[in-house]
């Protein structure tokens, strides 16, 4: 083990035991592509008395493949909200360059995170004092290795990462007698502060013998400041001069009088060489639901840089790392080196996870979910789908496609050509359609505070139904449905149990134009995940909320029994009792697993639901159902797939000892 480090210089700033933690006014891009309120930013930093500014650099066509650039209506929400704003947001090096000359003119220490190899040459042209990895770079070792190079302290940010995947990282740049500091982060926005495990500082600088400091995402200075008694030597914050501007990172930053006070704090304080005190932690080998949802969105993975025949063998040159890139990360380049393709890959096409794994069932077999004989129910199963990908789920003969509609589907017109296309197959199958849930910059609310969010997401919702209406003549004759969140969510603590006007929201949902379509209104978490943070659910929680709707409107719920094992929880009501109430009125189903109050969409056996209870309760159910995993439908519904082999073995035990005890 190397010896554990007590300093190190950023510039001309020493970090570590017996010095002041190095204050970071994280600008990033909240500049919003504009060079003058960088500098507007930078020179307000050093007014608060902030030590270092940090940007951030991406050449966007390095990172994220053609086709999300290009075609950016295929993927998730995640995707449509951010790539604009990154195009929009983007600095020319030209003017990096003047931001970096401005700041040593003020004699502020200029560093920046890059995403690419080519922007850290850039960088690196500079002659810049460190460099930051981000925590979704945690796992690209070539951008790692080219950092490492350049002979400079490199701040390495650990959030969505297990401790095997930091592992693998220090033990690299230790390799490479790289000076480095480990970040604690969590890679939510906003980071819940019950969540922000503070003690992890402790953690890291034991396990991995390292100097360690505080990226934070979380609301307010207090948690930086209790940071620094866990022995953080750095404090990074995001910095903006009005939280309300657009963009993703205004929300979580400081305005200059809390960085004012942060910094003035700071400097009151010494790095104490708590962070080295030798503690026994618990491994982590599991992240948060918002970090998963950030992951995705921001992690590289392992695509192919060229197009690949079938049992042609990987070499390096073939494997390239863009987003969104499968499962395999950075980390398993030389792992997929020597392997062969295992069906022709196109340029930018993901290599598969089983490439380094063993085969599944489901993934060496079409799924065989026909109902036995002596089943009761459970029989219209289907998968989560998209305009451009329902065709992939065919094969599998689901007797149910659910469209998931983001904000942009809604301007699009109904691929009629491919519906058209599959007609055969598709009149065989129920219709269920998933209001989308973002309208731009903010949530679909119908039970907003503000009267212009009730009305955007009622034509939303209107909308949606009549595109349902649209798509209902290529399929089954069954009754298609809408399923929709009532919203009434917030970020703030204080705003719990803010009135509802209920009569409000059921008379604009009987003034809806339906075509005879039924609605099904979802019910809530108690803290649902939305723009990559944990929120706060206020309505459609308790069954008598949602028991009120159905018998105010004439509609249905959609059950998700994920959120509601959380909500059970959180209202401290067994789950069956729970369900037993709503049984009446479910029309529909998501089936995944629950972890606590919070963690939802996991994977059937992975959280804490008894779904051999439920099953027994729903012995007839009669009616649609789909798995919800989270993830599930990447490398072919992987996931969903496997959720619904666990479900089906567990359906066919239950209605086998069914049937046995009939005939005793």
């Amino acid at each position: 083990m190397n010896q554990s480090p007590k300093e190190l210089q950023i510039g001309s700033h020493t970090v570590g035991i017996g010095h002041s933690p190095l204050l970071i006014a994280e600008i990033g891009i909240n500049h919003n592509g504009s060079l003058l309120k960088a500098k507007e930013l930078i020179l307000q930093a050093k007014e608060c008395g902030v030590q270092v500014v940090k940007f951030q650099k991406r050449n966007l066509s390095a990172i994220y493949t053609e086709e999300v650039l290009n075609h950016i209506e295929r993927f998730e929400q995640g995707f449509q909200y951010l790539i604009p704003i990154l195009k929009d947001c983007e600095l020319t090096e030209d003017e990096m360059t003047e931001l970096k000359i401005f700041s040593d003119d003020l004699e502020l220490t200029f560093i920046c995170t890059p995403f690419d190899i080519e922007s850290a040459q850039y960088l690196h042209s500079m002659n810049l004092k460190a460099y930051k990895v981000s925590s979704a770079d945690l796992t690209n070792m070539p951008l790692i290795e080219e950092l490492a190079s350049y002979g400079k302290p490199i701040l390495l940010s650990t959030g969505m990462s297990i401790d095997k995947e930091v592992q693998y990282t220090v033990d690299f740049l230790n390799s490479q007698s790289a000076e480095f500091i480990l970040l604690h982060c969590v890679s939510s926005y906003p980071v819940d502060p019950q969540k922000a495990n503070l003690e992890r500082i402790r953690a890291l600088a034991s396990r991995f013998n390292a100097l360690v400091g505080y990226s934070g995402h979380d609301l307010g200075t207090s948690l930086s400041l209790v940071a620094t008694a866990f022995g953080a030597c750095i404090i990074e914050k995001h910095f903006t001069m009005d939280r309300k501007l657009p963009g993703p990172d205004h929300k979580v930053s400081l305005i200059p009088e809390e960085l004012q006070r942060l910094a003035a704090r700071l400097r009151e304080e010494v790095a104490n060489g708590a962070s080295l005190t030798v503690t026994t932690h618990k491994e982590k080998n599991d992240i948060l639901q918002g970090e998963l949802l950030n992951k995705q969105i921001f992690r590289k993975g392992l695509v192919a840089a060229r197009d690949l025949s079938s049992g042609d063998t990987i070499h390096e040159e073939d494997i390239s790392l863009k987003i969104p890139g499968g499962s395999l990360t950075g980390q398993q380049i030389q792992c997929l080196i020597g392997e062969k393709v295992p069906y022709p890959l196109k340029k930018d096409e993901a290599f598969p996870s089983s490439l380094l794994r063993p085969a599944t069932d489901t993934e060496s077999a079409r799924l065989s979910l026909t109902p036995d004989s002596s089943w009761h129910g459970w029989s219209y199963w289907g998968f989560v789908v998209r305009y451009h990908d329902f065709h992939v789920a065919l094969p599998d003969h689901p007797k149910v496609l659910e469209f998931h509609l983001t904000e942009h589907d809604t301007t699009l017109k109904i691929p009629t050509k491919a519906l058209s296309a599959h007609r055969d197959q598709l009149s065989k199958c129920i219709l269920r359609v998933h209001c989308c849930e973002y309208l731009s910059d903010r949530l679909f609310d119908l039970c907003s505070s503000s009267r212009d969010t009730r009305r955007r997401s009622f034509t939303m919702l209107q909308k949606v139904i009549d595109i349902t209406h649209e798509l209902a003549e290529y399929f089954s004759e069954a009754k298609p449905a809408v399923v929709f969140n009532c919203g009434a969510m917030t970020l703030q603590y204080d705003k719990r149990g803010v009135k509802i006007d209920e009569d409000e929201l059921f008379t604009s949902i009987l003034s809806l134009r339906t075509h005879g379509i039924t609605l099904l209104a979802q019910n809530m978490p108690p803290y649902p995940w939305y723009y990559g943070g944990q929120w706060k659910g206020h309505f459609f929680l308790e069954p008598e909320q949602l028991i009120r709707f159905c018998k105010k409107t004439g509609h249905k719920i959609c059950l998700d029994l994920s959120h509601a094992s959380m909500a059970s929880r959180y209202l401290n009501i067994p789950l069956l009792s729970y369900l037993l109430e709503l049984k009446p009125y479910v029309r529909h189903m998501h089936v995944s697993d629950a972890k606590s109050i919070e963690g939802e969409g996991a994977q059937l056996g992975e959280g804490s639901i008894n779904f051999q209870e439920v099953i027994q309760l729903f012995n007839d159910y009669p009616y649609t159902w789909i798995p919800e995993i989270w993830q599930g439908h990447l490398e072919n519904n992987a996931g969903a797939k496997h959720a619904l082999k666990a479900f089906s073995d567990l359906l066919r035990a239950h209605y086998a000892k069914d049937h046995q005890e009939s005939i005793r």
